[in-house]
């Protein structure tokens, strides 16, 4: 079944969830990784929430998702039927995660630079 996905995410875990997003350690997830992936390449953000469309077939909707990756990186998830041809409208959370990696870092792994940002400095 399709479901329509609201969640406020934690801001300080998104660049954490977009190195797991892209290294292939959530899509390699059984049974639902893929999906999870696929959603978040859909997903939209709206008034400061992140919103979705995702199938599952699970009672209660998403259980799996949650307990594995989503309530690492979201809060007040609210999960609903979804009407197919009604995706969600907003800017791109991709785009949002790919900004938060660059802007913010993660502070594990290796660093990122954002070179609008970085200004070189010469002490004498």
């Amino acid at each position: 079944m399709l479901y329509h996905v609201r969640a406020q995410p934690i801001v300080a875990e998104m660049s954490r969830f977009w190195v797991l997003l892209n290294d292939g350690t959530i899509e390699a997830q059984e049974p639902d990784g893929r999906e999870i992936v696929a959603s978040m390449r859909r997903a939209v953000v709206n008034g400061g929430r992140v919103e979705w469309q995702e199938n599952c077939y699970c009672s209660p909707p998403l259980c799996h998702e949650r307990a594995t990756v989503y309530d690492q990186f979201f809060t007040a998830m609210e999960t609903g039927p979804s009407v197919p041809q009604e995706p969600p409208e907003g800017e791109s959370f991709w785009h949002y995660l790919e900004d938060c990696r660059v802007t913010k870092g993660s502070g594990r792994g290796r660093s990122t630079v954002n070179p609008a940002r970085y200004v070189p400095l010469r002490i004498f």
